[in-house]
């Protein structure tokens, strides 16, 4: 199947530099291209803009960029409280219900990373929550000839695989691109790509877009996908096998229909997603 790509999008802006600042992309225009993400969020953050709450149906997942200036710490109701630096990933596979929260380790120091939440199938969704994690030094790292590097956060690319296993396969990708890299894409697959800085043309089959600095594009077939380098770039590649499921989102939880809706809401009241102390103000 030839690739198919979408337009091209602008990341949107909200929040405000001296706490909270997002650059989000607004899946919604991507229509099925989107699956299995269910958002993309590039912030910065020095403050608490969130307390503890709730997340079932799906995987919250934090990449903790290399020029974050701090610390990410993540709590959850299953026990965990680790500390993850530059270049880091959490992934809270949430599925039936857990409650967790996210804040920069150091105060006063921003952080900077990706959000980006990933949709669980159905027979998925129910399962026990699990929690993974890699310290910056854990995740492995492919070096092209040409001065490429592909840090592997979750999936793999060319020979190198990342340890981290979720319950469904999904690949996150941060390249530092000067030349040029080639992703293999299968058909059952949708793959994004977000550029933070720099300039990118994308080809496949003939066809080619452009992709400039906070601007996102999708697309989804099968075959060899070219990223050439226009400027030295940033970017950020994601890809997983498309759901073709009914998708309800409530707030905090994504379900196939509002029965599993309420039963989640059921459960997090009755406390069946565990508890999370509110932290101290510091």
């Amino acid at each position: 199947m030839p690739v198919r790509f979408s337009a091209v999008l602008p990341a949107q802006v909200r929040g405000s530099e001296e706490s909270f600042l997002v650059r989000s992309i607004d899946l919604h225009a991507l229509g099925d291209l989107a699956s299995p993400i269910a958002l993309l969020d590039d912030f910065r953050v020095r403050g608490r803009p969130f307390g503890p709450h709730p997340h079932a149906g799906f995987s919250a997942v934090t990449y903790v960029f290399g020029d974050s200036q701090g610390n990410l710490r993540s709590r959850d109701s299953l026990g965990n409280d680790a500390v993850t630096g530059p270049g880091g990933i959490i992934w809270t596979q949430a599925a039936s219900g857990v409650i967790h929260e996210e804040i920069p380790a150091d105060p006063g120091r921003e952080l900077h990373g990706l959000q980006v939440f990933v949709n669980l199938r159905s027979n998925n969704k129910l399962a026990a929550p699990r929690v993974f994690r890699l310290a910056g030094d854990e995740v492995p790292v492919w070096q092209g000839k040409a001065g490429d590097a592909v840090r592997v956060a979750a999936g793999s690319f060319e020979n190198v695989s990342s340890p981290l296993v979720p319950a469904e396969p999904f690949t996150l990708l941060d390249v530092s691109l000067r030349s040029q890299v080639s992703l293999r894409v299968e058909q059952s697959h949708n793959t994004l790509v977000y550029t933070r800085t720099g300039g990118v043309v994308i080809r496949a089959n003939g066809g080619s877009r452009e992709l400039r600095g906070e601007q996102a594009i999708a697309f989804h077939g099968s075959g060899s996908v070219a990223l050439t380098a226009m400027e030295h770039s940033q970017i950020v590649v994601l890809s997983g096998a498309e759901i073709r499921e009914p998708v309800i989102v409530s707030g905090p939880f994504i379900m196939n229909d509002t029965s599993q809706i309420e039963a989640a809401v059921a459960r997090y009241r009755s406390g069946g997603m565990g508890h999370l102390t509110v932290l101290p103000d510091r």
